[in-house]
């Protein structure tokens, strides 16, 4: 392999996992179908999103109605979001606020993953949250 090919493939792999596990579960301000819930003292705000059609996987989910929670300061500033790895239909779900005893926020059914930490962001919040400040 030439040199030239082992740097097109070092580039192409992260692009490549960047858009087939990332894409379809970055906030997209502009969708019609998504949901804001208000913590009760108002510090925390709560978006429901639909997973975004990019990829043939999240076609299905699409289809299947799969979504993802993000997690917003009152300020409006993304603090994180629930796992890309396993997204599942929501249609009612319990949330325990961070308080001082535990700093992330909880979602319950617990399928998934479905905590978000406050203070130390998940590796794919860190990136969706440097894509969404380009």
């Amino acid at each position: 392999m030439t040199l030239k090919r082992f740097i097109i493939t070092l580039l192409s792999i992260p692009l490549l996992a960047y858009w087939l596990i990332l894409s379809p579960v970055i906030p997209n301000y502009e969708m019609s179908s998504f949901r804001y819930t208000y913590s009760e003292d108002g510090k925390w705000k709560i978006g429901l999103y639909d997973v975004s059609v990019t990829t043939p996987i999240s076609f299905v989910q699409f289809w299947q109605e799969k979504k993802y929670l993000v997690l917003y300061n009152s300020k409006g500033d993304y603090i994180g979001q629930t796992t890309p790895f396993c997204l599942q239909y929501f249609e009612e779900f319990d949330i325990l606020p961070p308080n001082s005893k535990h700093n992330s926020m909880w979602f319950m059914p617990e399928a998934c993953d479905y905590n978000i930490p406050i203070d130390k962001p998940r590796w794919w919040s860190k990136i969706i949250k440097f894509r969404l400040s380009l």
